[in-house]
């Protein structure tokens, strides 16, 4: 049977035709609509755990032959994993997540540390405008983390109710109007999680009878969730069976990376097979890009606190909650601190970190004119993000360089735009383009050496990717320029390439690499040297 894909769109349309307050939908989210929040996915996990095992059975500190790890992995690991297989076949992720974290609360413990402290998307802001606009009311997910709730809370001081124990989730009223949060694996903060094959056969019984009844007389939106877990899809094939649950359809949303295949479980193709009119597939960029498709043509409003920020203050906010009560209640420390605010409210918001965050945004409003042709916008926007960050970086009292988070934020922007307008310069002033990107080359270095010495602050991997990325970039388009390629340089390359590969398990970045005209000119002299996997 040949199976029809649905793109996002379709999907966006099919939302916005009801009016706000009827939500003929729920929304169930898997982990796929937190990876862009900082949160690892299953395979990003199994690619860490795979390599911690290599590392432990061959009693290695590092792994600097990328080629042994991967003959390993298809040679030697299947043996492994069958070594250590129990009776029923279990997938890569409860495999080693067993393997390493045998007790409960050890997994309990990883989960709250890959979790801590992220925060969220442009998608959960997306999502949480549409359920202030009331497009969406019933939530259900696998996930641990509180991403919407935190973002409800943050930005539309929208107090959903959230549930993730069984006992209490019975006395949730479905028909209510407020935002529900319904988390079916439970929650991190508590012994109740489940991640576990034998943990995932079943649903606890009111958590199944909630999800039964949030779906009777109604549609589900499925996002960012593989449909490799029995307790979901179990209940799933009982509903599409019967005529009174999703009988406004069931809706999957399957992710497709670019240049690659698709890939569909056959538990969730068999969801099709049972009731094909009812279940739609649609093809989605990123959680992040379906909700924003939803949020324009439902044309939902972004947050006061955003759009409004110095009106919407929270020590405005905080001020002005005061004031509606009793001045005669206030102490004298009471009457200090609030004038303490006030003055800290009133000052200037720190100017160079929103310089760096200008000049971050100039890049992307650069790069895109950039791919669209517009070679002269593209060059006045690089401009001026090079301006910013000159007034920071050869300031010495500014805070770019008191604080070394954000001097490696600012040399990482910086090492970009050198980058984009050495290639924007190089027709009319070859100088000029050879001179920035000497200037990109040595911020790349002084980034590199900055976050591998500063250990101690708390730097994501995609920050410190900027800077091995755009190595790559600059010295390949040196390379291309001077139709030469130096032994040192092409060196140096490979070990940006390693340190991509070790700063990126989901092999994103190095796949975007392969694809990017900047490296092309490298990539065709050493892609025999390049390890991707």
């Amino acid at each position: 049977m040949r199976t029809e894909y649905l793109n996002e769109i379709a999907l966006a349309e099919k939302i916005a035709i009801p009016k706000p307050g009827d939500c003929p939908y729920a929304l169930f989210l898997g982990a796929g609509a937190s990876v862009s929040s900082g949160i690892p996915s299953a395979n990003a996990m199994v690619y860490n755990w795979q390599k911690l095992l290599y590392k432990s059975i061959k009693q290695i500190r590092n792994i600097d032959d990328e080629f042994a790890f991967n003959e390993w992995i298809q040679k030697v690991y299947p043996m492994w994993k069958k070594q250590h297989q129990s009776e029923t076949i279990e997938s890569d992720y409860s495999l080693l997540f067993n393997y390493f974290y045998q007790q409960p609360k050890e997994r309990q413990l990883f989960i709250e540390q890959i979790i801590e402290s992220k925060k969220p998307s442009f998608g959960y802001l997306y999502l949480a405008g549409l359920i202030s606009d009331r497009r969406f009311n019933r939530i259900l997910t696998t996930n641990f983390d509180d991403l919407l709730n935190d973002t409800l809370v943050k930005y539309y001081d929208t107090k959903p109710i959230v549930c993730a124990f069984d006992s209490a989730v019975a006395g949730i009223r479905i028909a209510s109007q407020r935002p529900k949060i319904i988390k079916l694996h439970g929650d991190y903060l508590y012994d109740n999680i489940r991640n576990m094959k034998h943990e995932l056969k079943s649903l606890d019984s009111n958590m199944e009878e909630k999800m039964y009844e949030m779906c009777k007389d109604s549609g589900l939106i499925v996002v960012g969730y593989s449909g490799d877990d029995e307790s979901i899809m179990a209940p799933l094939r009982d509903m599409i069976r019967k005529t009174e649950y999703l009988n406004m359809g069931l809706h999957w949303c399957i992710y497709k990376p670019k240049n690659e295949e698709i890939e569909i479980s056959k538990k969730v193709l068999d969801l099709k097979n049972y009731n094909s009119n009812r279940v739609n597939f649609y093809i989605i960029d990123s959680f992040d890009k379906l909700m924003e498709e939803i949020f324009l043509i439902c044309k939902s409003n972004f947050p006061n606190v955003l759009t409004d920020p110095h009106r919407n203050s929270l020590p405005k906010e905080f001020y002005e909650s005061v004031r509606s009560g009793s001045n005669e209640e206030l102490t004298s420390n009471m009457r200090f601190y609030l004038n303490h605010f006030m003055d800290k409210a009133a000052k200037q918001i720190d100017t160079s970190e929103y310089l760096v965050i200008q000049a971050d945004l100039k890049w992307e409003l650069g790069a895109d004119a950039r791919k669209k042709g517009n070679s002269e916008e593209a060059k006045n926007l690089f401009n001026q993000g090079y301006d910013l960050l000159a007034s920071c970086l050869n300031n010495e009292c500014s805070n770019v360089n008191m604080y070394p988070e954000l001097l490696i934020r600012a040399l990482a922007r910086k090492s970009g735009l050198c980058i984009g307008l050495a290639k924007l310069y190089k027709i009319d002033n070859t100088e000029k383009s050879k001179k920035l990107l000497n200037e990109s080359i040595e911020s790349i270095q002084e980034g590199i050496n900055l976050y591998k010495a500063r250990e101690d602050i708390n730097l994501p991997n995609t920050l410190k990717g900027y800077f091995p990325y755009n190595g790559c970039c600059a010295y390949s388009l040196f390379a291309e320029w001077s139709n030469s390629l130096k032994d040192e340089d092409k060196n140096q390359v490979l070990s940006f390439i390693k340190e991509i590969n070790r700063l990126d398990p989901e092999r994103k970045h190095i796949q975007k690499l392969m694809l990017d005209s900047d490296f092309s000119y490298i990539q065709s002299k050493i892609k025999d040297k390049i390890k991707i996997t």
